[in-house]
């Protein structure tokens, strides 16, 4: 499907959705009211969650590329991982821009592109197996959905253990696609982690999802809704999965009406419930989207450049301006 037909659809579905629900959706005056009265120190501790959150992502690059013998400095993986978030979340086609901008930061680190795409892959496996733990942890502590979600873990289970133990099927992609096995076996080559760095990337990864959870409990407490974790974890996979499938960059507003319908159906009231879902989404989309695409504009050298030359002007400027850089018979004619 073509970028504009996927807009075509978004809209569609996204107008669809707003004439199901929109007896249902609360009013803006009353999210606002909900939101003036929110608990500031449970906000703080979310704001400081995600930020956490995001910095876990940068540490899970930083040691894939150590395990490569590429160093980076904590502060330059957290720059360029804020970067490659706004690619992805606010641009069409943003996933291939952002893999596309990623790769040309690590080169200029003098990581080669085996061990970029390795790492690339790995971040992306170990994000998703751990939120697919996270997502079968929800999906089984539901009577409603635990038969199921059973079924279907051991379909894929068997699915998977039949390709495996399928050689021919190997031997046919090496054989007709032989420049991507030839990539994928350096890329496999560049990163050979340990049983150690195993479990510590999956720590990483599971720690990310946990503190992004985590901003969105906190928000719950700020504002005051009391749902069960159970449902909370349901809503926040659910959303999440959305995102991912979603046609338009970030999911825009198929993530909230998702989470405001879970929290609704919980027993939130529709002001309540759409203020979590504005203040989650503020801090965890928007925010960090915003922060993006000023770690993207830092990350140019003519941009820092530029920004020294403005600060040694401002510095001049301020210390002109001192009285003790004046002349002592002109300090002295001062009042």
């Amino acid at each position: 499907m073509s970028t504009g037909w996927r807009w075509v659809a978004a809209l569609a579905i996204g107008g669809g959705a707003y004439l199901v629900l929109r007896d249902e959706l609360p009013q803006p005056g009353e999210i606002w009211a909900t939101i003036t009265n929110v608990n500031p120190a449970w906000l703080a501790v979310a704001v400081a969650a995600e930020a956490i959150s995001m910095a876990t992502f940068a540490r899970l690059f930083r040691r894939l590329l150590g395990l490569g013998g590429t160093k980076i400095s904590l502060g330059r993986a957290l720059a360029v991982t804020y970067a490659r978030n706004a690619f992805s979340n606010s641009l069409p086609a943003g996933p291939v821009l952002s893999i596309a901008y990623t790769t040309r930061e690590f080169s200029r680190l003098g990581a080669g592109r085996p061990l970029i795409a390795a790492t690339l892959v790995l971040a992306a496996f170990y994000s998703g197996v751990t939120f697919g733990v996270l997502s079968l942890v929800a999906l089984l502590g539901s009577p409603a959905t635990r038969i199921p979600t059973l079924i279907a873990a051991l379909a894929v289970v068997a699915l998977a253990a039949m390709v495996m133990r399928t050689r021919p099927f190997v031997g046919v992609v090496r054989r007709r696609m032989p420049k991507l096995s030839a990539q994928l076996d350096a890329a496999r080559a560049a990163i050979r982690p340990a049983s150690r760095d195993r479990a510590i990337l999956a720590g990483l990864a599971l720690l990310n999802w946990l503190l992004d959870v985590a901003c969105l409990v906190a928000v719950c407490v700020a504002v005051g809704v009391d749902i069960g974790p159970h449902t909370m974890l349901l809503g926040y996979v659910a959303a999440k999965g959305a995102q991912a499938l979603a046609l338009i960059p970030g999911g825009l507003g198929v993530v909230e009406i998702g989470m405001a319908a879970t929290f609704f159906a919980a027993g939130a009231s529709g002001g309540a419930a759409g203020a979590v879902v504005a203040l989650y989404r503020l801090i965890s989309y928007w925010a960090i989207l915003i922060a993006g695409w000023l770690a993207w504009a830092f990350l140019h050298d003519e941009v820092r450049a530029a920004a020294k030359v403005v600060g040694r002007f401002l510095m001049r400027a301020g210390a002109s301006m001192s009285p003790f850089a004046l002349p002592p018979t002109e300090r002295g004619a001062h009042p």
